[in-house]
């Protein structure tokens, strides 16, 4: 990966440094601290949260390719602190599901709590709120009109709506949202990762906004193999990102080049 140039914000190194050391130490990369500094030959880097003048580069100029850095899918909640990461190239997620070289899931920690065999019996459709974000922006939505829209038109359909809000910390959410995703018919979210959560209870799932696994929305029944994979493919942990194994994957499954 020698021959690759990125540029990282000073706040993703700041914040996530451990992150990037791979980068550091085997790539030119370059810290910046504002739009200014950005460079079109170089391939930005960053993690969330991320600031605003990151989002509006991203947004305006979509010749600058980036990899977009936030908590993993699946196994943060059996730690304290997040253990697992994932990247998304062009995206705020990986939404794009493609051949994989070699299996990867038994990198996922998917114990007996988070695996159910299909079951879309339930007593309401579950809807899982997000919290106002970038991401809302980054998809030319308001989020205050959508909220009001969505809640209105899943309120008004026949099949009862629970409304689940964003809240608590990683464990405590974790322990609280499966019992309910459990007991629905369908779960319904925008970017969350109660998606990937859902699928592997079993539950059948619709995307509103951007989601790793919208892929397999409105399906039932499927063979999850494929799904586990993909995740797989975009998730890893901290020590994958020191010796280099998660940029490397990266450009293998999403960039499609083999480093």
């Amino acid at each position: 990966m020698r021959q690759y140039k990125f540029q990282v914000p000073i706040n993703s190194k700041q914040l996530r440094g451990q992150l990037f050391q791979y980068l550091y130490k085997s790539c030119d990369v370059k810290t910046i601290e504002c739009a200014e500094d950005l460079e079109q030959d170089r391939l930005l880097a960053f993690s969330h949260p991320f600031d605003n003048w990151v989002f509006e580069a991203i947004t305006k100029n979509k010749n600058i390719n980036f990899f977009h850095i936030d908590n993993g899918y699946i196994g943060n909640h059996n730690y304290k602190k997040p253990w697992y990461y994932r990247i998304s190239y062009n995206s705020l997620q990986n939404t794009k599901v493609k051949p994989i070289q070699y299996s990867r899931k038994d990198f996922l920690e998917v114990d007996k709590s988070l695996w159910s065999e299909w079951n879309d019996k339930g007593n309401y459709n579950l809807l899982v709120m997000p919290n106002p974000s970038n991401i809302f922006k980054y998809l030319g939505k308001d989020y205050t009109t959508w909220r009001r829209d969505t809640v209105k038109y899943y309120e008004g359909l026949k099949v009862p709506v629970k409304i689940r809000e964003k809240e608590g910390k990683r464990r405590a959410r974790f322990q609280s949202i499966l019992p309910l995703m459990r007991d629905a018919k369908k779960v319904i979210t925008h970017h969350s990762m109660a998606a990937v959560e859902a699928l592997c209870l079993g539950k059948p799932i619709q995307i509103l906004g951007q989601s790793a696994v919208q892929h397999w929305q409105g399906q039932f029944g499927f063979d999850r193999t494929q799904m586990l994979e993909h995740i797989a493919w975009s998730q890893f942990n901290r020590e994958e990102f020191q010796d280099g194994e998660a940029w490397k994957c990266t450009f293998k499954y999403q960039v499609g080049i083999d480093v």
